[in-house]
């Protein structure tokens, strides 16, 4: 019996991996500190970073396939992304709204691939 070996990381995978990392770290930092009324000055570096990289990682996984839009992935991000707009609209909702748009993301990027790429325009799975 051979031994296996893991298949090589392109770049984009890592790449996109990167863009991850960074935006889940610095959108926690982020909410952190909204969550502990940490003046909105010294959280300006933190949401500005939050924004670029949330910019990067749409982009990325725009890339990924014309389908995007319609599948589940596109709907999670269009919710996520919605998640936000009342924290923007109403000061009182200034702390949940990141922290309910952490939770639709983080469920948005763990849900089974079958969902992930569900078309709900061609009601299939598609790449």
């Amino acid at each position: 019996m051979t031994p296996r070996t893991a298949p090589p990381l392109s770049a984009e995978r890592l790449a996109g991996i990167t863009i991850r990392t960074a935006h889940i770290a610095v959108t926690s930092i982020y909410v952190g500190g909204r969550l502990w009324d940490v003046p909105a000055e010294k959280l300006r570096l933190w949401r500005n970073l939050t924004t670029v990289t949330g910019v990067a990682l749409l982009i990325s996984e725009i890339r990924h396939s014309p389908n995007w839009a319609h599948q589940g992935r596109g709907l999670t991000t269009m919710v996520h992304l919605g998640a936000l707009l009342p924290g923007h609209l109403w000061p009182q909702l200034a702390k949940a709204a990141p922290v309910a748009a952490m939770l639709v993301g983080s469920i948005g990027s763990h849900l089974p691939r079958a969902l992930r790429k569900w078309s709900f325009l061609e009601r299939r799975i598609l790449p």
